[in-house]
Protein backbone atom coordinates (compact mmCIF):
# COMPACT_ATOMS: atom_id res chain seq x y z
CA UNK A 1 0.00 0.00 0.00
CA UNK A 2 1.95 3.53 -1.35
CA UNK A 3 2.23 6.04 1.01
CA UNK A 4 1.30 9.42 0.81
CA UNK A 5 1.31 12.59 2.73
CA UNK A 6 -1.19 15.71 2.10
CA UNK A 7 -0.01 19.11 3.51
CA UNK A 8 -3.91 19.74 4.27
CA UNK A 9 -4.23 16.47 6.43
CA UNK A 10 -0.86 17.77 8.54
CA UNK A 11 -2.54 21.42 9.03
CA UNK A 12 -5.34 19.59 10.24
CA UNK A 13 -3.66 17.45 12.41
CA UNK A 14 -1.84 20.41 13.91
CA UNK A 15 -4.94 22.33 14.64
CA UNK A 16 -6.18 20.00 16.77
CA UNK A 17 -3.31 19.25 18.88
CA UNK A 18 -4.21 22.15 21.06
CA UNK A 19 -5.65 19.98 23.51
CA UNK A 20 -2.05 18.27 24.02
CA UNK A 21 0.40 20.50 26.82
CA UNK A 22 3.52 20.35 25.25
CA UNK A 23 3.50 17.49 22.33
CA UNK A 24 2.11 18.27 18.89
CA UNK A 25 1.41 15.29 16.49
CA UNK A 26 1.48 15.15 12.90
CA UNK A 27 -0.75 12.66 11.54
CA UNK A 28 0.43 11.25 7.79
CA UNK A 29 -2.51 8.89 5.80
CA UNK A 30 -0.60 5.30 4.25
CA UNK A 31 -2.37 4.95 0.94
CA UNK A 32 -4.22 6.59 -1.41
CA UNK A 33 -7.91 6.69 -1.13
CA UNK A 34 -8.82 6.10 -5.13
CA UNK A 35 -6.22 3.01 -5.16
CA UNK A 36 -7.31 1.69 -1.73
CA UNK A 37 -9.31 -1.34 -1.77
CA UNK A 38 -12.78 -1.77 -0.77
CA UNK A 39 -12.55 -2.43 2.92
CA UNK A 40 -8.94 -1.82 3.41
CA UNK A 41 -8.26 -0.10 6.58
CA UNK A 42 -7.04 3.23 6.08
CA UNK A 43 -3.77 3.21 8.24
CA UNK A 44 -2.49 6.66 9.88
CA UNK A 45 1.09 7.51 10.76
CA UNK A 46 1.78 9.97 13.76
CA UNK A 47 4.89 11.54 14.06
CA UNK A 48 6.41 13.22 17.30
CA UNK A 49 6.74 17.22 16.54
CA UNK A 50 8.80 18.70 18.90
CA UNK A 51 7.06 22.27 20.46
CA UNK A 52 10.75 24.24 19.15
CA UNK A 53 9.13 23.25 15.74
CA UNK A 54 5.98 23.75 15.57
CA UNK A 55 5.50 27.34 17.22
CA UNK A 56 8.56 30.03 16.51
CA UNK A 57 10.95 30.88 19.75
CA UNK A 58 9.48 32.81 22.22
CA UNK A 59 11.66 35.68 23.81
CA UNK A 60 12.40 35.11 27.78
CA UNK A 61 9.19 35.98 29.90
CA UNK A 62 9.98 37.39 33.56
CA UNK A 63 8.79 35.20 36.62
CA UNK A 64 6.18 37.65 37.93
CA UNK A 65 4.36 35.04 40.27
CA UNK A 66 7.77 34.30 41.95
CA UNK A 67 8.18 37.98 42.31
CA UNK A 68 4.96 38.30 43.78
CA UNK A 69 5.45 35.42 46.01
CA UNK A 70 8.81 36.48 47.38
CA UNK A 71 7.23 40.27 48.31
CA UNK A 72 4.02 39.10 49.58
CA UNK A 73 4.84 36.18 51.12
CA UNK A 74 8.76 35.62 51.88
CA UNK A 75 9.81 38.87 52.39
CA UNK A 76 7.51 39.57 55.18
CA UNK A 77 8.04 36.54 57.04
CA UNK A 78 11.73 36.49 56.88
CA UNK A 79 11.51 40.80 58.37
CA UNK A 80 9.38 38.97 61.04
CA UNK A 81 11.56 36.22 62.06
CA UNK A 82 14.72 38.49 62.15
CA UNK A 83 12.68 41.29 64.46
CA UNK A 84 10.93 38.67 66.99
CA UNK A 85 14.65 37.05 67.21
CA UNK A 86 17.08 39.84 67.28
CA UNK A 87 14.89 43.21 68.00
CA UNK A 88 11.94 42.71 70.08
CA UNK A 89 11.95 43.90 73.58
CA UNK A 90 10.87 41.53 76.39
CA UNK A 91 7.57 42.40 77.97
CA UNK A 92 5.99 41.46 81.53
CA UNK A 93 2.36 40.85 82.36
CA UNK A 94 0.78 41.68 85.63
CA UNK A 95 -3.12 40.52 85.57
CA UNK A 96 -5.59 41.38 88.17
CA UNK A 97 -9.40 40.40 88.14
CA UNK A 98 -11.47 42.10 90.04
CA UNK A 99 -15.73 42.95 90.04
CA UNK A 100 -17.95 45.57 90.89
CA UNK A 101 -20.14 45.18 93.18
CA UNK A 102 -23.40 46.61 95.15
CA UNK A 103 -25.26 45.49 98.53
CA UNK A 104 -28.41 44.48 98.24
CA UNK A 105 -30.69 43.58 100.53
CA UNK A 106 -34.57 41.78 100.20
CA UNK A 107 -36.65 44.99 99.87
CA UNK A 108 -39.92 42.73 100.65
CA UNK A 109 -39.05 42.04 104.56
CA UNK A 110 -39.31 45.75 105.32
CA UNK A 111 -36.30 46.86 107.88
CA UNK A 112 -34.27 44.70 105.12
CA UNK A 113 -31.15 46.67 106.94
CA UNK A 114 -31.74 45.36 109.97
CA UNK A 115 -33.23 41.96 109.67
CA UNK A 116 -32.88 41.36 105.94
CA UNK A 117 -30.56 38.81 104.48
CA UNK A 118 -27.73 40.55 102.73
CA UNK A 119 -25.87 39.98 99.68
CA UNK A 120 -23.47 40.87 97.07
CA UNK A 121 -25.05 41.25 93.54
CA UNK A 122 -23.01 41.47 89.94
CA UNK A 123 -23.60 45.24 88.07
CA UNK A 124 -22.15 44.43 84.61
CA UNK A 125 -23.09 48.06 83.61
CA UNK A 126 -20.86 49.52 86.07
CA UNK A 127 -18.32 47.42 85.29
CA UNK A 128 -18.66 48.61 81.69
CA UNK A 129 -18.36 51.72 83.04
CA UNK A 130 -14.76 50.32 84.46
CA UNK A 131 -13.55 49.14 81.76
CA UNK A 132 -14.16 52.85 79.89
CA UNK A 133 -12.47 54.17 82.47
CA UNK A 134 -9.35 52.30 81.89
CA UNK A 135 -8.99 53.11 78.22
CA UNK A 136 -9.94 56.64 78.70
CA UNK A 137 -7.83 60.19 78.59
CA UNK A 138 -9.18 60.67 82.55
CA UNK A 139 -7.15 57.96 84.32
CA UNK A 140 -3.89 58.77 82.17
CA UNK A 141 -4.79 62.24 83.61
CA UNK A 142 -4.92 61.12 87.34
CA UNK A 143 -2.37 58.33 87.13
CA UNK A 144 0.07 61.14 85.90
CA UNK A 145 -0.42 63.53 89.08
CA UNK A 146 1.70 61.23 91.36
CA UNK A 147 2.98 58.77 88.76
CA UNK A 148 5.43 59.06 85.75
CA UNK A 149 3.75 56.08 83.91
CA UNK A 150 5.04 57.27 80.01
CA UNK A 151 8.87 56.56 81.09
CA UNK A 152 7.62 53.15 81.75
CA UNK A 153 7.52 52.52 77.87
CA UNK A 154 10.33 54.16 76.52
CA UNK A 155 13.54 52.04 76.41
CA UNK A 156 16.85 53.18 74.79
CA UNK A 157 15.39 52.98 71.12
CA UNK A 158 16.28 49.43 70.31
CA UNK A 159 12.54 48.03 69.62
CA UNK A 160 11.81 50.66 67.43
CA UNK A 161 8.57 49.29 66.85
CA UNK A 162 7.23 48.27 70.81
CA UNK A 163 8.47 51.39 72.81
CA UNK A 164 6.88 54.57 72.87
CA UNK A 165 7.82 57.55 70.90
CA UNK A 166 8.44 60.31 73.56
CA UNK A 167 7.01 62.72 71.37
CA UNK A 168 4.07 61.45 70.59
CA UNK A 169 0.91 63.84 71.13
CA UNK A 170 -1.34 62.20 74.03
CA UNK A 171 -4.15 60.66 71.36
CA UNK A 172 -1.11 58.58 69.94
CA UNK A 173 -0.40 57.56 73.15
CA UNK A 174 -3.94 56.81 74.25
CA UNK A 175 -3.76 54.42 71.14
CA UNK A 176 -0.93 53.19 72.51
CA UNK A 177 -2.04 52.78 75.63
CA UNK A 178 -5.26 50.39 74.72
CA UNK A 179 -2.61 48.12 73.22
CA UNK A 180 -0.47 47.46 76.67
CA UNK A 181 -3.51 47.77 79.08
CA UNK A 182 -6.33 45.55 78.12
CA UNK A 183 -9.42 44.16 79.79
CA UNK A 184 -12.37 41.95 79.26
CA UNK A 185 -15.53 41.80 80.88
CA UNK A 186 -16.98 38.34 81.22
CA UNK A 187 -20.77 38.57 80.60
CA UNK A 188 -22.26 35.94 83.25
CA UNK A 189 -20.12 36.86 85.89
CA UNK A 190 -19.07 40.20 85.54
CA UNK A 191 -15.83 39.88 86.53
CA UNK A 192 -12.99 41.98 85.20
CA UNK A 193 -9.94 40.77 83.86
CA UNK A 194 -6.86 43.47 83.48
CA UNK A 195 -3.64 42.98 81.58
CA UNK A 196 -0.83 45.11 82.12
CA UNK A 197 2.08 45.15 80.11
CA UNK A 198 5.73 46.91 80.39
CA UNK A 199 9.13 45.96 79.65
CA UNK A 200 9.88 45.56 83.92
CA UNK A 201 8.08 43.28 85.74
CA UNK A 202 8.28 45.98 88.52
CA UNK A 203 6.35 48.71 86.80
CA UNK A 204 3.76 46.34 85.02
CA UNK A 205 2.59 45.76 88.97
CA UNK A 206 3.40 49.53 89.89
CA UNK A 207 1.00 50.35 86.79
CA UNK A 208 -1.51 47.96 87.55
CA UNK A 209 -2.06 48.79 91.18
CA UNK A 210 -2.43 52.40 90.01
CA UNK A 211 -5.04 51.13 87.16
CA UNK A 212 -6.71 49.47 90.53
CA UNK A 213 -6.38 52.60 92.95
CA UNK A 214 -8.15 55.24 90.30
CA UNK A 215 -10.70 52.59 89.56
CA UNK A 216 -12.01 51.91 93.21
CA UNK A 217 -12.01 55.90 93.45
CA UNK A 218 -13.89 55.99 90.29
CA UNK A 219 -16.60 53.21 91.81
CA UNK A 220 -16.37 55.65 95.18
CA UNK A 221 -17.66 58.54 93.69
CA UNK A 222 -20.54 56.85 90.96
CA UNK A 223 -21.68 55.86 94.77
CA UNK A 224 -21.48 59.29 96.56
CA UNK A 225 -23.16 60.24 93.46
CA UNK A 226 -25.67 58.22 93.19
CA UNK A 227 -26.59 58.38 96.74
CA UNK A 228 -26.54 62.37 96.31
CA UNK A 229 -28.94 62.14 93.51
CA UNK A 230 -31.37 59.99 94.94
CA UNK A 231 -31.89 61.49 98.31
CA UNK A 232 -31.30 65.39 96.67
CA UNK A 233 -34.47 66.37 96.83
CA UNK A 234 -35.63 64.81 100.10
CA UNK A 235 -33.01 66.41 101.81
CA UNK A 236 -34.37 69.25 100.33
CA UNK A 237 -37.79 68.88 101.34
CA UNK A 238 -36.41 67.89 105.12
CA UNK A 239 -34.64 70.92 105.23
CA UNK A 240 -37.88 72.75 104.00
CA UNK A 241 -40.08 71.34 106.80
CA UNK A 242 -37.68 71.22 109.35
CA UNK A 243 -37.50 75.05 109.24
CA UNK A 244 -41.36 75.52 108.93
CA UNK A 245 -41.40 73.21 112.04
CA UNK A 246 -38.99 75.80 113.56
CA UNK A 247 -40.66 78.65 112.94
CA UNK A 248 -43.73 77.13 114.12
CA UNK A 249 -42.33 76.06 117.51
CA UNK A 250 -40.79 79.72 118.05
CA UNK A 251 -43.59 81.67 117.05
CA UNK A 252 -45.63 79.70 119.61
CA UNK A 253 -42.85 80.21 122.82
CA UNK A 254 -42.90 83.58 121.40
CA UNK A 255 -46.69 83.97 121.99
CA UNK A 256 -46.56 82.24 125.39
CA UNK A 257 -43.60 84.65 126.71
CA UNK A 258 -45.79 87.52 125.71
CA UNK A 259 -49.40 86.09 127.76
CA UNK A 260 -47.66 84.57 130.10
CA UNK A 261 -49.93 81.83 129.37
CA UNK A 262 -48.17 77.96 128.89
CA UNK A 263 -52.06 76.62 128.10
CA UNK A 264 -54.65 79.46 127.27
CA UNK A 265 -57.47 76.41 127.03
CA UNK A 266 -56.03 75.01 130.28
CA UNK A 267 -56.55 78.21 131.95
CA UNK A 268 -59.83 79.10 130.00
CA UNK A 269 -61.51 76.07 131.86
CA UNK A 270 -59.91 76.83 135.37
CA UNK A 271 -61.55 80.32 134.87
CA UNK A 272 -64.70 78.79 133.70
CA UNK A 273 -64.43 76.33 136.61
CA UNK A 274 -63.91 79.31 139.59
CA UNK A 275 -66.80 82.07 137.67
CA UNK A 276 -69.26 78.74 137.79
CA UNK A 277 -68.12 78.48 141.45
CA UNK A 278 -68.78 82.66 142.09
CA UNK A 279 -72.09 82.47 140.26
CA UNK A 280 -73.28 79.61 142.58
CA UNK A 281 -72.24 81.91 145.45
CA UNK A 282 -73.80 84.86 144.11
CA UNK A 283 -76.64 82.53 143.87
CA UNK A 284 -76.57 81.81 147.61
CA UNK A 285 -76.29 84.99 148.80
CA UNK A 286 -78.75 86.12 146.82
CA UNK A 287 -81.33 83.86 148.52
CA UNK A 288 -80.57 84.89 151.67
CA UNK A 289 -80.77 88.81 151.10
CA UNK A 290 -84.41 87.84 149.86
CA UNK A 291 -85.14 85.66 153.30
CA UNK A 292 -83.20 88.36 155.31
CA UNK A 293 -84.96 91.09 154.03
CA UNK A 294 -88.43 89.93 153.91
CA UNK A 295 -87.75 89.04 157.69
CA UNK A 296 -86.07 91.84 159.08
CA UNK A 297 -85.81 94.18 156.20
CA UNK A 298 -83.03 95.93 154.38
CA UNK A 299 -81.80 98.29 158.16
CA UNK A 300 -80.50 95.16 158.64
CA UNK A 301 -76.59 95.03 159.89
CA UNK A 302 -76.53 91.29 158.44
CA UNK A 303 -78.18 92.42 155.24
CA UNK A 304 -75.87 95.57 154.61
CA UNK A 305 -72.93 92.84 155.14
CA UNK A 306 -74.10 90.47 153.14
CA UNK A 307 -75.03 92.96 149.79
CA UNK A 308 -71.69 93.98 149.74
CA UNK A 309 -70.07 90.57 149.99
CA UNK A 310 -73.07 89.44 147.33
CA UNK A 311 -71.55 92.73 145.28
CA UNK A 312 -68.23 91.96 145.68
CA UNK A 313 -68.77 88.46 144.13
CA UNK A 314 -70.84 90.08 141.36
CA UNK A 315 -68.11 92.43 140.07
CA UNK A 316 -65.53 89.66 140.20
CA UNK A 317 -68.01 87.66 138.11
CA UNK A 318 -68.42 90.53 135.50
CA UNK A 319 -63.84 90.65 135.75
CA UNK A 320 -63.89 87.09 135.04
CA UNK A 321 -66.86 87.16 131.82
CA UNK A 322 -64.77 90.46 130.82
CA UNK A 323 -61.59 88.12 131.11
CA UNK A 324 -62.68 85.23 129.02
CA UNK A 325 -64.94 86.74 126.53
CA UNK A 326 -64.51 90.91 126.32
CA UNK A 327 -63.60 92.27 123.42
CA UNK A 328 -59.84 93.46 124.33
CA UNK A 329 -57.46 91.87 122.50
CA UNK A 330 -56.76 90.26 126.69
CA UNK A 331 -59.89 88.13 126.53
CA UNK A 332 -59.07 84.40 126.93
CA UNK A 333 -61.85 83.93 123.68
CA UNK A 334 -59.11 86.12 121.36
CA UNK A 335 -56.08 84.23 123.48
CA UNK A 336 -57.28 80.76 122.67
CA UNK A 337 -58.09 81.53 118.94
CA UNK A 338 -54.56 82.48 118.35
CA UNK A 339 -53.10 80.30 120.50
CA UNK A 340 -54.91 77.47 118.59
CA UNK A 341 -54.23 78.73 115.13
CA UNK A 342 -50.15 78.73 116.21
CA UNK A 343 -50.59 75.52 118.02
CA UNK A 344 -52.00 73.88 114.54
CA UNK A 345 -49.02 75.37 112.46
CA UNK A 346 -46.75 73.64 115.18
CA UNK A 347 -48.31 70.34 114.94
CA UNK A 348 -48.88 70.06 111.01
CA UNK A 349 -45.13 71.65 110.64
CA UNK A 350 -44.05 68.76 113.22
CA UNK A 351 -46.11 65.70 111.47
CA UNK A 352 -44.89 67.03 108.04
CA UNK A 353 -41.45 66.96 109.52
CA UNK A 354 -41.43 63.52 111.05
CA UNK A 355 -42.98 62.35 107.77
CA UNK A 356 -40.12 63.82 105.57
CA UNK A 357 -37.52 62.98 107.88
CA UNK A 358 -38.80 59.16 107.85
CA UNK A 359 -39.05 59.02 104.27
CA UNK A 360 -35.14 60.30 104.15
CA UNK A 361 -34.13 57.80 106.90
CA UNK A 362 -35.65 55.09 104.25
CA UNK A 363 -34.45 56.87 100.91
CA UNK A 364 -30.37 56.74 102.72
CA UNK A 365 -30.88 52.98 103.38
CA UNK A 366 -31.92 51.88 100.16
CA UNK A 367 -29.09 54.32 98.54
CA UNK A 368 -26.37 52.93 101.54
CA UNK A 369 -27.78 49.16 100.08
CA UNK A 370 -27.16 50.47 96.05
CA UNK A 371 -23.53 51.55 97.06
CA UNK A 372 -21.33 49.97 94.63
CA UNK A 373 -17.84 48.34 95.50
CA UNK A 374 -14.67 47.47 93.31
CA UNK A 375 -13.74 43.66 94.95
CA UNK A 376 -10.44 42.79 93.88
CA UNK A 377 -10.16 39.27 94.22
CA UNK A 378 -6.87 38.49 92.16
CA UNK A 379 -3.99 40.83 93.41
CA UNK A 380 -1.33 41.37 90.20
CA UNK A 381 1.51 39.51 91.28
CA UNK A 382 4.99 40.44 90.08
CA UNK A 383 5.69 38.00 86.71
CA UNK A 384 8.47 36.06 86.25
CA UNK A 385 8.63 35.44 82.73
CA UNK A 386 7.85 37.73 79.38
CA UNK A 387 4.92 36.17 77.57
CA UNK A 388 5.60 38.76 74.73
CA UNK A 389 6.46 39.14 72.47
CA UNK A 390 5.61 35.70 71.11
CA UNK A 391 8.71 34.98 69.70
CA UNK A 392 8.06 31.72 67.61
CA UNK A 393 3.96 31.84 66.73
CA UNK A 394 3.87 35.41 65.75
CA UNK A 395 6.05 34.90 62.40
CA UNK A 396 4.34 31.83 61.33
CA UNK A 397 0.95 33.36 61.98
CA UNK A 398 2.18 36.03 59.68
CA UNK A 399 3.77 33.69 57.29
CA UNK A 400 -0.11 32.03 57.24
CA UNK A 401 -1.92 35.05 56.53
CA UNK A 402 0.94 36.50 53.99
CA UNK A 403 0.48 32.96 52.48
CA UNK A 404 -3.78 32.88 51.91
CA UNK A 405 -3.31 36.52 50.76
CA UNK A 406 -0.92 35.38 48.28
CA UNK A 407 -3.34 32.43 47.16
CA UNK A 408 -6.61 34.50 47.14
CA UNK A 409 -4.77 37.25 45.07
CA UNK A 410 -3.49 34.45 42.86
CA UNK A 411 -6.74 32.84 42.49
CA UNK A 412 -8.29 36.21 41.92
CA UNK A 413 -5.76 37.22 38.70
CA UNK A 414 -5.47 33.85 37.24
CA UNK A 415 -9.72 34.01 36.72
CA UNK A 416 -9.18 37.27 35.17
CA UNK A 417 -6.58 35.62 32.70
CA UNK A 418 -8.88 33.36 32.34
CA UNK A 419 -11.67 35.48 31.18
CA UNK A 420 -9.66 37.08 28.71
CA UNK A 421 -9.15 34.40 26.18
Amino acid sequence: MAKTTTDEMTTEALANAKVASDENMVATRKGSAARRPAGDVETVEYTRVDEAQAAPKAGGRTPWRLIFFLLVVLVPFAASALYYAFVAADQYTAEARFAVRTLAGDDNTGESMSGGILHMSSVSQDAYIVTSFIHSAEILRRIGAYMDYKSMFVLDGSDFYAELDPADSAEEFLKYWDGQVSTYIDGPSGIVTLHVRTFAPENSIKLANAILQESEKLINELSVRARDDLIANIRTEVERTGKSYGEALAALNRYQQETGLLDPASQAEETGKLLTGLMAQKLEFDTRLFTIQQSSGTDSPTYRQLLLTRNSIESQIEDLRNEMTGKENASFANRLQEFSRLETDRMVAEKLYEVTRHQYDLALAAAMRKALYLTVFVQPMLPEEALYPRRFMTPLLILFISFVVWSILSLAWASVEDHRL
